[in-house]
């Protein structure tokens, strides 16, 4: 489940050669079949250390016991490198709040190895005074929700708090918008933040 990306000529061009190394990754190199239970941490979080934001919301993830990884600017090797090795070892889930951009190739590899987007949700500032946030989901947003109507200033602090505590899933995608007055800051004007999982 994505929700549509608004992407330009240059991150098409970006994206392809991510594209073109999940294609030659091994099929089924790490499969669910192959997961077991271990002593890895069972979440990493993507952070970007160009953004504010970005880090913000991994160490409120990291302070539930998710592990930060930094998310290198060839992302294909940040996923070969440090997200596949931990696939054997009990990883379940992988989040983070990036540019959109770097979403769309992390969905392409992870959907090899049997992962699923449970978590997207969009966050704009262009063009306006406040913000728009837009998500969809197949586990509760209302948690997400309440966090981003009353994070204000520390909107990605309160977002990955929210996101770390969600635990009820469905079958059923759920969607909502939300027009909240929090101010942009220095950085992107768009962020995406995301949830992939997978089960045994």
């Amino acid at each position: 489940m994505t929700l549509p990306l608004a992407m330009d000529r240059r991150d098409v061009l970006k994206l392809g050669g991510a594209a073109a190394i999940a294609l030659l990754a091994p099929a089924g190199a790490a499969s669910v079949a192959a997961l077991r239970s271990g002593t890895a941490a069972s979440t990493i979080v993507l952070a970007d250390p160009r953004y504010a934001e970005s880090a913000i919301f991994a160490a409120s993830l990291e302070r539930q016991g998710a592990k930060v990884i930094p998310l290198a600017f060839d992302r294909a090797r940040t996923w070969f490198d440090a997200v596949e090795p931990l696939l054997p070892l009990g990883l379940r889930s992988l989040a983070g709040l990036t540019l959109e951009s770097d979403l769309f190739a992390l969905e392409r590899l992870a959907e090899r190895s049997g992962a699923r987007t449970c978590y997207v949700g969009l966050h704009d500032w262009r063009c306006r005074q406040g913000s728009v946030h837009r998500l969809s989901a197949t586990i509760e947003l209302d948690p997400i929700a309440t966090a981003l109507v009353n994070g204000k200033e520390c909107w990605a602090e309160s977002l990955g708090e929210a996101l770390g505590l969600t635990k009820m899933e469905s079958r059923e995608e759920r969607r909502l918008a939300l027009n909240c007055p929090m101010p942009a800051a220095r950085g992107p004007r768009f962020f995406v933040s995301w949830l992939i999982r997978w089960t045994a």
